[in-house]
């Protein structure tokens, strides 16, 4: 079981995941402003804090480190659907602050995100896999994935939500291994 040692005493990611979602829900909330986008900040936060723990240096720093990273995932996402032209992202004054302290590093680890993201589409459905797969390695809008595969964007949207869930569960299996 991995777990992180901090001052008090010894936390599993479990633990680490009960301590602090709500924390990572609400700074989510705070940039994206919506629901379901902060709910996927949240999965998305804790997948990369999981793929990345041994990069943290001092357990202590974990809440400053998990906020760092819920920061920028959920600055990403928005980016995201700014780029889709789902919603307009200048009028966010947090995103433009946040925007310019963004590194290297940041980039890397959404890259090796991504690559970690495409190794496990291989143990969702197949209905799943191409709607995870269009969306993570194409960088495809829920419109242009209807299109080519001749559904409803309801219908891939609730496929993507569905496979996001999964490789959560497939991570957390992995934590209880």
């Amino acid at each position: 079981m991995d777990t992180l040692n901090t001052s008090s005493s010894p936390l599993n990611f479990e633990e680490m995941y009960e301590q602090f979602h709500k924390l990572i829900y609400h700074i989510a909330y705070n940039i994206t402003k919506d629901v379901h986008l902060s709910q996927d900040t949240v999965q998305e936060t804790f997948l990369k804090a999981y793929i990345k723990m041994d990069t943290l240096k001092d357990p202590a720093k974990i809440k400053s480190w998990l906020t760092a990273i819920a920061k920028c995932t959920a600055i990403d996402i928005v980016r995201q659907r700014s780029k889709r032209n789902e919603t307009c992202i200048e009028e966010h004054e947090e995103f433009h602050s946040i925007e310019d302290h963004r590194s290297l590093e940041d980039e890397i680890d959404a890259r090796f995100l991504k690559s970690s993201i495409q190794d496990h589409i291989t143990h969702l459905p197949l209905t799943q896999q191409e709607v995870m797969a269009l969306k993570v390695t194409e960088d495809m809008s829920d419109r242009e994935i209807a299109t080519k595969l001749n559904l409803s964007p309801s219908t891939v949207k609730t496929r993507f939500h569905r496979a996001r869930k999964q490789l959560y569960s497939i991570v957390q299996m992995k934590i209880s291994a």
